[in-house]
C-alpha cells in the first residue's frame, strides 16, 4: 500500500512512468471486474481502457492516495455501465451449466475444446452477482484475498465467504478450470493504454485563453502568408528520418507506427511529396519523448514550426526570424544564440536560449537545410536557401508566465476541471 500510495503521488504529478506502474498493477483486475458485469471479454477491455483514461485525467480528484482501488472500480463500474446501458446479458442456470461439464471429456481435452471454454465462463456468469465479481478478480492473475478486499471495499473474510460459496457451487473440477481459463484471459505485458493516455492528454490548443494557444497565436501571426499544414500525430516508422540522438526516446505504437518526436520529418515528406521548389509552410502540434518528466521538461509538449524555401535566404534571414518570432511570444526577453550542433536536416543546428530566472533556457532551434535537400526538391542551392526551426511552446509559456513547474500548463486553471 505504501508503494502504491508513492505511485499515486508521483502520477498526481504528471509523472506517467508512475502510472503506467499503477496500470500494470490494475490491469487484470480491471478487466475481471469489467467481465464480471458484461461477461464478454472483449467489452470488458473496452471499458478498462475507458476507465484508465478517465482515472488519469480525475487523478487529482483524488484525496487520499491509498483510497485508489475502490475508487478505480467505481470508474470501472461506470463504464461498464454505460456500455450495457442497464441491459444485463443473459444467463443459464448454475444446474444445467454443471451438468454440461459433468458429460464433458476429461480436463485435458476440455481445456482445448470451444464448447468447454464456453461452459467455463457461463458457469462464471451464473454464479450470484457477489460470488461472480470475487471469482473473476481471484483467479485471474493471482490476485490475493487482501488485494481484492481493498478492490471491493469490503473485509477479506467477505471475499473469503464469497469465494468459498462460489466453489461450493461449482464443484471441485469446474473450480479448477475456471481457474485455468481466466488465467488464459490475463493481459500479458504492457497494457497499450499508456500510448493512449499520452493521447488522450488535454488539448491546450483547443482552449479559449491557455497559455499554449496565445503562444501559437502569436507564432502564426509572424507568418500571415504561410500555409498552415496539419500532420497526424502517429507517424509510420519508415517515414521517419531516424535521428540518433532522439532514437532511445521514441514512443512505439507498433512495430509499423510510432508517436513522432519531432514534426520536421513530416514538414520535409510533405514538402517533398507535394513536388518541392519553393515553399512556406508551417505546422503545430504535440510531439512524445519518453524523457522524465521535470519542472522544465515534459513527454507530451506542443512544437510551432516553419519550413521555408525561397530565394536568397540565408544565416542571416534565418537569425532575423528566429529573433523576430522570439520578440513576438517573449516580449522583453532577453535572447542569445546557443552553440551549434548537428541535426539530420539542417547543417549548423542552432539552439536558441531566453534568459529565465538568472539562467538561460533552450526555447526554439533550427537551422539553413543540408545541400542534399535541396536536391531532392528540385532546387539550385547557389539561388535558393531552406530555412527550418521549431519553438517550443509550452517551454516559451512557462518563461512567459514565469511559472514554477512547466506541469502547471495542464492542470486548472489552464485546464478546466472535468
Amino acid at each position: 500500500m505504501d508503494e502504491l500510495k508513492l505511485l499515486v503521488n508521483r502520477a498526481k504529478s504528471g509523472n506517467l512512468d508512475a502510472f503506467g506502474a499503477i496500470v500494470g498493477r490494475f490491469q487484470d483486475m480491471a478487466l475481471a471486474y469489467a467481465y464480471s458485469v458484461l461477461g464478454d471479454f472483449h467489452l470488458a477491455e473496452d471499458a478498462a481502457q475507458e476507465a484508465f483514461i478517465q482515472a488519469y485525467r480525475d487523478l487529482n480528484a483524488l484525496r487520499e492516495p491509498a483510497a485508489f482501488p475502490g475508487w478505480f472500480r467505481r470508474i470501472v463500474f461506470k463504464h461498464c455501465d454505460r456500455i450495457t446501458r442497464g441491459k444485463r446479458l443473459p444467463t443459464v442456470p448454475l444446474d444445467a451449466v454443471l451438468e454440461a461439464a459433468d458429460n464433458a471429456p476429461g480436463p485435458a481435452e476440455a481445456a482445448e475444446s470451444r464448447e468447454t471454454r464456453e461452459t467455463v465462463l457461463s458457469a462464471i456468469h451464473a454464479l450470484p452477482e457477489q460470488e461472480r465479481t470475487v471469482t473473476t478478480l481471484f483467479y485471474i492473475n493471482g490476485y490475493t484475498q487482501k488485494d481484492v478486499a481493498e478492490f471491493l471495499e469490503v473485509p477479506v473474510t467477505t471475499v473469503n465467504n464469497r469465494l468459498h460459496s462460489s466453489r461450493t457451487l461449482l464443484k471441485e473440477r469446474m473450480v479448477q478450470m475456471v481457474n485455468d481459463e481466466m488465467k488464459n484471459h490475463a493481459l500479458s505485458g504492457e497494457f497499450p493504454e499508456r500510448i493512449r493516455l499520452l493521447l488522450e492528454l488535454p488539448r491546450p490548443l483547443d482552449i479559449e485563453g491557455h497559455p499554449v494557444r496565445e503562444m501559437w497565436s502569436a507564432f502564426s501571426s509572424c507568418f500571415p502568408d504561410f500555409q498552415e499544414v496539419d500532420l497526424d500525430e502517429v507517424l509510420e516508422r519508415e517515414a521517419w528520418m531516424d535521428d540518433e540522438i532522439l532514437r532511445e526516446r521514441v514512443y512505439a505504437v507498433d512495430e509499423q507506427t510510432i508517436l513522432r518526436p519531432e514534426l520536421t520529418s513530416q514538414m520535409v515528406n510533405y514538402w517533398i511529396s507535394s513536388g518541392g521548389g519553393p515553399c512556406r509552410l508551417m505546422t503545430v502540434g504535440r510531439v512524445f519523448r519518453a524523457d522524465a518528466e521535470s519542472k522544465t521538461r515534459l513527454e507530451v509538449f506542443h512544437q510551432a514550426e516553419v519550413l521555408w524555401a525561397e530565394e536568397c535566404l540565408d544565416m542571416q534571414r534565418f537569425d532575423e526570424t528566429m529573433r523576430r518570432v522570439a520578440a513576438s511570444l517573449l516580449p522583453g526577453i532577453e535572447l542569445r544564440r546557443g552553440a551549434p550542433s548537428s541535426y539530420y536536416f539542417v547543417s549548423k543546428a542552432i539552439e536558441y536560449e531566453a534568459l529565465w530566472r538568472g539562467k538561460w533556457t533552450s526555447v526554439a532551434g533550427g537551422g539553413i537545410a543540408k545541400e542534399e535537400w535541396l536536391l531532392k526538391a528540385g532546387l539550385d542551392h547557389l539561388r535558393f536557401g531552406v530555412i527550418g526551426f521549431a519553438f517550443g511552446l509550452e517551454r516559451c509559456a512557462q518563461v512567459k508566465h514565469d511559472l514554477d513547474d512547466i506541469r502547471l500548463l495542464w492542470r486548472p486553471p489552464y485546464v478546466p476541471e472535468k
